[in-house]
């Protein structure tokens, strides 16, 4: 029974990041599902994942970009230079997207989304990866 309140509590805990920084910063969610779903009819926003490069070889979503964390805002426009084109920012577990996502709207971009829980929801819920470079 104790570890059931462990895992609620994590689970809480990392829903209450995702809303902090929805509500106090702006960083709109992008569910798994709806980027799923664009990616799928080939309408996909900037693709922007931070993750270190190991980890991005290792194994990532088709047509993303790669900008380790912590970026800078030159990186960033470097891989979506069009600050009107919608970008979603990705890390492993949501953690490291949300401060770029925000980075990017206090940059100018005016369409940044955040996907909560990172890759480890994308390749829960089945989304297609690729492995390497």
């Amino acid at each position: 029974m104790r570890w059931l309140f462990i895992v609620i509590g994590v689970i809480a805990l990392f829903i209450a990041w995702d809303v902090a920084w929805w509500w106090g910063f702006g960083v709109e969610p992008m569910s798994p599902w709806t980027l799923r779903q664009m990616v799928e009819e080939n309408n996909a926003p900037v693709i922007i994942d931070v993750r270190t490069p190991a980890e991005f070889h290792s194994f990532h979503i088709q047509g993303a970009v790669n900008v380790p964390y912590p970026p800078t805002l030159a990186e960033l426009a470097a891989a979506s230079p069009d600050p009107n084109n919608p970008v979603v920012v990705i890390c492993l577990t949501g953690h490291r997207s949300p401060p770029v996502a925000r980075q990017l709207r206090r940059g100018g971009y005016t369409d940044v989304t955040n996907l909560p829980w990172g890759m480890t929801a994308w390749k829960l819920l089945g989304g297609p990866v690729e492995e390497g470079p």
